[in-house]
Order: structure tokens, then C-alpha cells, then sequence
């Protein structure tokens, strides 16, 4: 599918006094983003832009479980990156941001460049990277891209992904990277593209579309999948490795989700990335652990679960606690309890609170969730567990830390009506208790939006519906 409607001339937005799907504050930003394409890369009032929203994640239930071969509970929500690209005739990409977050950033697009590690450019450079190996057996066009984000850096709502996917977005539209035979021999819909997209970022190959470095981290593709093919309104129950969508449950508009970040950062820097690595490690060892001790070839934790399926857990857990005593530090059978809780217990009952409209039932499944995390996956810090604790008190139904954890956000549901007064009363106790992270903390409500969108002869569209 060609994307002509996707690009219009820069002046209709520099030019126009609102944005159809935007209101009056994204339309401005818009328009600033625009203004920084003229300003910063001298762009032409003519030039035809690209212009999009890349949204972060919330993940409801299903604790890193996707790299296992589990379920997760995932929407995409309304914050993320908006983002205006055009091409450019250098070959290079070239990005810059309305604030002073993100220092401004240039770099060859192609696949003989060393992304700088440590820095938040590792994710667009390795993902440019990506492309031109993949895709630079014909010339690749450069792209500028101004943007602008509303999510909090480090916030664990997977704002890297998001960033990355941003990068992906700009260069693919301007190339027209769908149009290319070995694109579409490889990437047929949006599940395809969310998997290559998590390659990318963890450096395996996909298909005939060989890998590299990566970012260094090792995890699934549940980021990618739930903010590239979320629905508005909506929570998608996603099975992985491979992936396949199993439900899209809409959201009562009865219900409301409120997030906390916290104000620690979970960002993936050496010793983070060494953590969230952690827990992908425990999951692949204890299944190397349940296969030596059974005789049995398992691939993942998913198998594991299917192989014990009526078979009392605490029975064939204690024999894989004596087997493993000489490393208990790693704690491979808790690893495995916290897997089949999210599997066999807090999943399902989420997904049964939300198909009843029973709040109680759903909040229950997402705190129980958050303290099996803490307990097993040993992510959860104390300003994230305070938070959890205090939502609970202020009257929140549930409330369940998210993402890779040490760090981050955490999510509480409530009654819609009630949720103006909780934001006030939980901001005021995380402030009270954390007077120095609150300084950075940041307490929103958010709704289950679309994934990444473009805006297509002025309406916006899935990129994913427009892309693929």
C-alpha cells in the first residue's frame, strides 16, 4: 500500500489553526515541530512531512512472561512521542527534540556505524542500522525528524521501544520500505512487524532479515506488539513466541487506570540492564534445571506449564528446590512460581474481572500480581511497593507495579468518577514519604488508546492498518 496520504506539505500544519484528531495543545505541538524542521534542517514550507504518534505501554497482567512463552494483558495509552519527518538528501538520519531532554542527534544511515552505548541515541542509531542491513541493498533516503514526547524518561512504560519504533516509522514511510519485495517476503501484518521490530532491539534475526548487537537487552517482543497493534478503548491478551492475539477487551468507560512514575528512573544502563537481563536468565536456566532433572526437552516456561498441567505444583517444585540447592541465590523454582501465577491465576482472573465489569475481581488479579513480582522477580523497589501499598489505602481496587521493574511506574484502577480526588490524595502520600523522588514523580490519568498512528489525508489511521 502506497502512503501518499500519510505525507502533505509542511505549511498545511504550519498553516492550519487545528489538527482533525488532535486537540488544541497537540496541534500546537505539531505546528512547533514543524517549525523545528524549517528552523533546524532548513526544510522548505513545500516539503512534504510525515506526521505521527508513537504511544507508550501499559502492561496490566502478565509480568515478564512474553520472552517464556506466556500471556500478557497490555493497551497502549494516550502519551507517547509525536513526531513530524521528512526526507532528506544526505543519507543520514537527523533528530531533534522540543526540549532539552534529548540532545540533537545525527548519524549515517547505514549498517557501518557503531551506535553510542550508554546514551539514549543507542536506540535510534541501532535501529537505523537495522534497517540498512536489511534493507540497504537499494538506496535508503535519509530522514530529519522533530518530535516531542509526554512520557516520563525512565518510566518503565517503554518509552526506549517507543523511540525506537519512532526511528522505524520516519524511515520506512519516507522509503516506502513495504513497497520492497523483501519486506513483504518476510513482514505480512502487524504481528510480523512487532517481532521484527523487537529483533531489532535484541539484536536476533527475523526470518531471512539477519540480526546484529541489539541494545543490549533480551526480552520479547510484548513492548513492540502492544504498541504497534493496540486498539482504542481496548486491552489485547497477546500469547507469545510466536505471538498470536488472543482477545481485545474493551475498556469500561466506568473504570478509570491512573499511573504513578515513581521518579526512579528504570532506565537500561549497565547495572539496570544487568537486572532486567537477570530475570530473563532465571527463566531459561530453570527450564535447563526442570529438563535435566525430568529428562525432558522443554523450550520455555509455557512448555513447562503445559508439561504440569494437573500435577500438584508444590509436589514437582520442592523435588526442583532440592535439585538446585547448591545455587539458591538465583531462586530458579520462584522463578517458575511467579510464571505459573501469571499463567494460571492472575491472567485469567483479570481477564474475567474485565469480561464481568467486576472491579473487585480485577483489582484483585493485578495486586495479587504486583506482590508475586516483588516476591519472586525481585524488581520491585520500595518507592514503586510504597505506591502500590497507598493507592490501595486511598481505595483503589488494584493496583500492580509494570514493566521491567527496579524502577518505573505503577498502575491502580479505581471507579472513573472517583479518580480527580485519588490523584490529589496519591500524590500528597508519595510526597510525604518521598519528598525527594516526588520532585520527579508523575501521577496521570491514562486511557487504552490505538497503536502507532499517522495522520492520513487528516484522519488518524494505525500505521499498522496503513503500512502492512
Amino acid at each position: 500500500m502506497l502512503l501518499g496520504g500519510t505525507m502533505f506539505p509542511l505549511e498545511k500544519i504550519l498553516d492550519s489553526d487545528s489538527i482533525p484528531g488532535l486537540d488544541g495543545k497537540e496541534s500546537e505541538s505539531a505546528k512547533k515541530l514543524c517549525a523545528l524542521l524549517v528552523e533546524r534542517f532548513s526544510a522548505a514550507r513545500h516539503d512534504d512531512v510525515t506526521l505521527g504518534f508513537v504511544p507508550g505501554r501499559v502492561e496490566i497482567a502478565g509480568k515478564h512472561t512474553d520472552y517464556a512463552g506466556g500471556h500478557t494483558l497490555v493497551c497502549a495509552i494516550n502519551r507517547g512521542f509525536l513526531f513530524a519527518a521528512i526526507a532528506n538528501s544526505k543519507g543520514t538520519v537527523r533528530m531533534v527534540e522540543d526540549s532539552t531532554e534529548f540532545e540533537e542527534l545525527e548519524f549515517p544511515l547505514t549498517q557501518h556505524i557503531t551506535p553510542s552505548t550508554g546514551s539514549w541515541a543507542n536506540y535510534p542509531m541501532t535501529m537505523g542500522k537495522r534497517v540498512a542491513a536489511n534493507f540497504g541493498d537499494k538506496p535508503l533516503r535519509g530522514v530529519d525528524v522533530a518530535f516531542s514526547s509526554s512520557l516520563p524518561v525512565g518510566s518503565g512504560m517503554s518509552g526506549s521501544s517507543a523511540l525506537m519504533m519512532m526511528c522505524f516509522c520516519a524511515i520506512a514511510t519516507v522509503n516506502q520500505l513495504n513497497e520492497r519485495k523483501k519486506f513483504w517476503q518476510n513482514i505480512r501484518d502487524g504481528v510480523d512487524l512487532a517481532m521484527y521490530l523487537a529483533c531489532a532491539e535484541n539484536g536476533q534475526s527475523f526470518r531471512t532479515l539477519s540480526g546484529g548487537k541489539g541494545v543490549g537487552t533480551f526480552g520479547g517482543s510484548e513492548d513492540h506488539t502492544a504498541i504497534l497493534n493496540c486498539r482504542e478503548g481496548a486491552l489485547s491478551l497477546y500469547q507469545y513466541s510466536p505471538t498470536v492475539l488472543k482477545a481485545e477487551l474493551r475498556w469500561p468507560s466506568e473504570w478509570a487506570i491512573v499511573l504513578a512514575f515513581s521518579g526512579v528512573r528504570a532506565e537500561k544502563t549497565k547495572q539496570a540492564m544487568d537486572q532486567y537481563n537477570l530475570a530473563s536468565r532465571r527463566a531459561f536456566l530453570s527450564v535447563a534445571a526442570y529438563n535435566q532433572l525430568y529428562g525432558r526437552d522443554m523450550k520455555s516456561l509455557q512448555a513447562i506449564d503445559a508439561d504440569t498441567r494437573g500435577i500438584p505444583e508444590a509436589r514437582w517444585l520442592r523435588e526442583l528446590e532440592a535439585s538446585v540447592e547448591a545455587d539458591r541465590s538465583l531462586n530458579l523454582p520462584g522463578r517458575i512460581r511467579q510464571f505459573l501465577n501469571e499463567e494460571r491465576r492472575t491472567t485469567p482472573k483479570a481477564v474475567h474481572g474485565l469480561l464481568w465489569r467486576d472491579i473487585d475481581t480485577f483489582g484483585t488479579a493485578v495486586s495479587a500480581s504486583h506482590r508475586t513480582s516483588r516476591r519472586y522477580l525481585r524488581n520491585i523497589t520500595p518507592e514503586v511497593d510504597f505506591l502500590q501499598s497507598s493507592a490501595l489505602a486511598l481505595g483503589a481496587a488494584g493496583a500492580s507495579a509494570f514493566g521491567a521493574g527496579f524502577g518505573g511506574s505503577l498502575f491502580a484502577v479505581l471507579p472513573s468518577r472517583q479518580k480527580d480526588s485519588f490523584i490529589s490524595a496519591w500524590e500528597r502520600a508519595y510526597q510525604n514519604r518521598y519528598t525527594e523522588r516526588a520532585r520527579d514523580a508523575v501521577f496521570f490519568a491514562a486511557r487504552p488508546t490505538s497503536g502507532i498512528t499517522l495522520w492520513n489525508d487528516g484522519v488518524p489511521t494505525r500505521f499498522a492498518d496503513l503500512f502492512l
